[in-house]
């Protein structure tokens, strides 16, 4: 295992800055929690009507009811399948724009979002399989959780793959763990910085959440600048390791910069 030298710190501090000064790169994903938490309130509404109903005619058309119920359980499925899917499209889209500003580019978002949407195919592919992998951990409960967490440190790089460096699924997945196995120290920091962020967010969002319409500003707000920073910390350090000389014994990750 080997570690190359970078100044981590440095460049999570970087990623706070450059997103101040490009705001604009937390827009798709403030959008996103939005549209997500819409999605979810209709969803979860329709749901309730769903069991409401089932509930009424439990007692006469139990083959109805049960019908209504599983309808509605399809449709929560369905809205958080929904969500799933806008959300890691924004954060594609932010990680392609983030790459334009990390090479001293203004952020295009048009030209984000068409190539994210390119992307989508090989995105989804992977949220199903992240999805069977991290349901088989969560079945395994602490030991699956702390696999988990192992899988999503190792495999932190495979969105950046798939959308910067232009790879397939099972490529990207390949060259994220080459990449956190040659620089654990870095991706590490990385890692930590991300969940840091997310957590101070997720914590801030809570503390509004029950404040009308504050509350929802502060979900907007919150939401896009967290997952704005974890791409653009991800998308950073994906271009930094993989642009550095491939230790022996080590293949080289990407195309050539």
């Amino acid at each position: 295992m080997v570690n190359r030298p970078i100044d981590a710190m440095a460049e999570l501090q970087n990623a706070f800055q450059i997103l101040i000064k490009n705001w604009i790169l937390a827009v798709p994903t403030a959008i996103a929690s939005l549209l997500a938490g819409a999605i979810l309130v209709f969803f979860f509404a329709a749901t309730l009507a769903s069991l409401f109903g089932a509930g009424m005619l439990s007692g006469e058309r139990s083959g109805m009811a049960a019908a209504l119920a599983g309808g509605g359980g399809l449709m929560l499925l369905l809205g958080f399948a929904v969500i799933v899917v806008v959300m890691i499209l924004a954060q594609a889209t932010v990680m392609v724009g983030a790459e334009r500003v990390w090479q001293g580019h203004p952020p295009d978002l048009g030209h984000a979002v068409s190539t994210a949407l390119g992307k989508l195919p090989p995105l989804i592919l992977l949220l199903i399989l992240a999805g069977v992998v991290f349901t088989i951990c969560a079945v395994i409960i602490i030991i699956g959780w702390i696999a988990a967490i192992f899988l999503a440190f190792f495999y932190m790089y495979t969105v950046p793959a798939i959308v910067v460096g232009n790879e397939g699924v099972m490529q990207a997945l390949g060259s994220s763990y080459r990449l956190v196995r040659a620089n654990v120290n870095a991706s590490l920091i990385a890692f930590l910085g991300i969940a840091v962020v997310s957590f101070v967010g997720s914590i801030i969002s809570n503390i509004f959440l029950h404040v009308a319409v504050l509350g929802l500003v502060v979900w907007f707000a919150v939401g896009g600048l967290t997952s704005a920073y974890s791409a653009l910390v991800a998308v950073r350090f994906y271009d930094l390791l993989r642009s550095l000389p491939a230790a022996p014994g080590v293949p080289r990750t990407g195309p050539t910069p």
